[in-house]
């Protein structure tokens, strides 16, 4: 039995292919958070660029939002995808394509949280 990973059955949701390398694991974590993010963050930039569009810099935060969405998931989201997956692997844990999912969006979801309470510029 030939076991193929693609991208695509990750993003359908099918529940038949079980993730069961590290490689498998991290990049569809990854992924859900990388495209959950820049969804969510395109959304902001929008809402940030029709409120302050006549504003003669404001209209550049929009701009500033979109770098965000692109950043916090190529950095904070790559090394919690790994070490989500890492867990799953030494724990001889099978991934689901919805597991996937739940830590991707979660980790969205973390993230603009933090970000929209502004918990660390309190520290």
């Amino acid at each position: 039995m030939k076991h193929d990973f693609r991208l695509a059955t990750v993003f359908s949701l099918s529940s038949n292919p079980t993730l069961l390398l590290f490689k498998e694991m991290w990049i569809a974590v990854f992924m859900w958070c990388f495209v959950s993010s820049v969804f969510l963050y395109s959304i902001a930039a929008l809402i940030a660029f029709s409120m302050l569009r006549r504003h003669k810099l404001g209209k550049f935060y929009s701009v500033m939002i979109l770098i965000m969405g692109l950043i916090i998931p190529c950095s904070l989201g790559l090394i919690s995808s790994a070490s989500i997956a890492f867990v799953y692997k030494h724990s001889s844990l099978s991934m689901f394509p919805t597991h996937a999912m739940m830590w991707g969006v979660g980790q969205t979801v973390i993230h603009a949280a933090v970000g929209f309470t502004r918990i660390l510029a309190t520290l």
